[in-house]
């Protein structure tokens, strides 16, 4: 989690998604913080995830329906959690899951165990 490499890691893979660090909604810029700022809290116990910001955007229907935002750091910090436990418990050469396990996991759907259900 502290390794410069693993955030630096997460925040390019979320950095290309359009609309993943909104930088319209918070006053500072993704950019404009430092990945040493989040190893430097987060080696210290003082980093703490920020309340989520509620925004409402408008459906097809005319309502509205919400929607949470974190700030960009906690979603870097989200990914490179993610990226860790996805490295520990779905890696090829040890998984820690069957392989008819198809809840959240990358290439794993609905539609795959449903496809492995009517071929067997």
């Amino acid at each position: 989690m502290l390794s410069r490499d693993t955030l630096i890691a997460a925040y390019e893979s979320i950095k290309s998604n359009k609309g993943a660090l909104t930088p319209v909604l918070y006053e500072n810029n993704p950019d404009a913080f430092s990945i040493d700022e989040i190893i430097t809290s987060l080696k210290d116990h003082t980093f703490k995830f920020k309340p989520i910001r509620r925004v409402y955007i408008p459906n097809k229907n005319g309502k509205l329906r919400p929607i949470g935002i974190p700030s960009p750091k906690d979603k870097i910090v989200q990914k490179a959690m993610s990226m860790i436990l996805e490295a520990i418990y779905d890696a090829d050469t040890n998984p820690k899951f069957r392989s008819s396990s198809h809840g959240f996991r990358r290439g794993r759907s609905t539609h795959t165990a449903l496809e492995t259900i009517t071929h067997t």
